[in-house]
Parts: C-alpha cells; sequence; structure tokens
C-alpha cells in the first residue's frame, strides 16, 4: 500500500501502531560497507511503550530513523497504523511523516521566538491543519504547563521545555511517537518526571512510544525493552527493571567489544 495524502481518522486504526518486515540498511559500499540494520522484523502493538536498547553500533539509530521516515531502508518494509511507508517522494513522504509520527529528540528542538503554545501548535500549521486552540491548551495543560502558554523556550527549564516537545508530538494525534534520547539533557529529577509522562500518555491516551535510550532506568519505565546487536534483534524483556536491563546490556556490550577486538571499531549508527 503506498503513502497517501489522506487525512488518517481515528476511527481506522488497527491494532498494531508499528510492523518492520526484513529491513535492512548498509552504509557505505565494498570494504567498507557497515550493515547497521540487517534483516531486522519486529510488531508493536497500540498503546505500548516500548524501549530501544543496546550496544554503540548496535543499529538502534538507525532502527529509529528508518521507522519514523528520517531515512530510507535499502530493503523491507515499514507499515504504521496499517498505511506501508513507500513509494512517492520526499513530499509524500514528509506528509507521511506528519499524519502518523510524532518526534521527541534529546535537545527539544523548539524555535527560540515562538511561545509554547505557538511552538506546540507548529505541527499542525505546517500540515496545513486547524490549530484548534482550545486543544492545544488541553495537551499542554495534560502535561503540566497550562500556566506557562505565553512563555517563550528560555524562560523554562530543561524538563519544561522537554514536555512543550511531548506536547508538540502528541497535539497532532499520531499512532506512533519515537523518543531519541529524550532525558539525555537533563538532571535526574527532570528525567523521571518527562519518563512518567511518557508513560502516562499510553496508559491515559492509548499512545504508543518507542524510547531509543541507552539508560537502563529510563528502559525500566516501558512494557518492554527491545535489544539490537549488530543491526539484529538481540532479545526481549517484558516488564523490564533497571538491574536486568543493565545486565543484559553488559552482557551484550562484552560481545560487542569481543567482536571490535577481532574486526577493528564499529560504526555508531
Amino acid at each position: 500500500m503506498a503513502m497517501s495524502d489522506r487525512r488518517r481518522q481515528p476511527t481506522s486504526r488497527t491494532a498494531e501502531a508499528l510492523r518492520l518486515v526484513s529491513v535492512s540498511k548498509v552504509y557505505g559500499t565494498g570494504d567498507s560497507a557497515v550493515t547497521a540494520l540487517d534483516g531486522v522484523s519486529l510488531s508493536l502493538p497500540r498503546g505500548s511503550f516500548t524501549a530501544v536498547m543496546g550496544p554503540s553500533g548496535s543499529g538502534k539509530s538507525t532502527l529509529l530513523q528508518c521507522a519514523a521516515g528520517l531515512d530510507r531502508p535499502d530493503r523491507g518494509q515499514i507499515v504504521v497504523d496499517g498505511e506501508e511507508m513507500s513509494g512517492g517522494g520526499e513530499a509524500a513522504l514528509t506528509r507521511f511523516r506528519r499524519d502518523r509520527i510524532g518526534f521527541i529528540f534529546q535537545q527539544y528542538n523548539l524555535l527560540p521566538t515562538l511561545t509554547v503554545e505557538e511552538n506546540t501548535a507548529l505541527p499542525l500549521r505546517l500540515a496545513g491543519r486547524k490549530a484548534d486552540r482550545e486543544g492545544i491548551r488541553a495537551v499542554l495543560t495534560q502535561v503540566g504547563l497550562g500556566d506557562r502558554l505565553g512563555r517563550l523556550p528560555d524562560e523554562l527549564s530543561g524538563g519544561q521545555r522537554q514536555r512543550v516537545a511531548i506536547a508538540r508530538a502528541l497535539v497532532t494525534r499520531p499512532a506512533v511517537v519515537f523518543a531519541d534520547e529524550p532525558t539525555g539533557a537533563l538532571d535526574t529529577r527532570s528525567a523521571r518526571d518527562v519518563l512518567s509522562l511518557l508513560k502516562e500518555t499510553v496508559r491515559l491516551h492509548g499512545s504508543t512510544v518507542v524510547l531509543v535510550t541507552h539508560d537502563p532506568v529510563a528502559a525500566s519505565y516501558a512494557d518492554s525493552v527491545l535489544f539490537l546487536a549488530d543491526g539484529r534483534l538481540a532479545g526481549h524483556l517484558p516488564a523490564p527493571t533497571a538491574e536486568a536491563v543493565a545486565e543484559r546490556m553488559t552482557h551484550l556490550g562484552d560481545r560487542a567489544a569481543e567482536r571490535r577486538a577481532d574486526s577493528g571499531p564499529l560504526m555508531e549508527v
């Protein structure tokens, strides 16, 4: 099924939020070629909170970029909310992302000259959709910023800026929200608040969140953890604890170190 420009209605959503089928991505050619993803297949249901972890060079960032439509895989199929991400040019891919996918990044990516309310409304305006002021304010109230609507990003703490980024990601009601190290620039308390907020959006609103992180504590907030190694799925941990995640990561890290000793450094992907 090719991408289309039709508006997605919430009632049309499938039980499956994200599916990857034999997705592969190679960077470089010849002797310098690095396989970032090697036939990865997975399925995530709606209303799930999944963390993705792996050693340096495991492919976790490439997985996020391909699944979110920020990069194109060389082979394989990516389906978001029942529609395949394929065909068309960059304009079609951009429309697909705006309609079905939300993003939360480590550095917030807020526009400094726009207020909290205006930053939150930006995805709607870019998509040519009506910016419902009441709905925008409701989302900001849900993330604890109902009294900060007219503030500029420089007037907020790091945790508050990330809350704006979460509100911005949720305002379009996307099928999947991808969070790339969203707590990496925050202090411990702010990070805990942001992770609790992500967990709450899943529980209360049925959102589907995919969190890429290197932090076992952050991963423990998820419903389950997927582990990557050498561009392949290397395990699944339901109901994770920080201790169990850290132990699994230690084993994967030891294996990666052994491989680097044998074949040289791995490329970070």
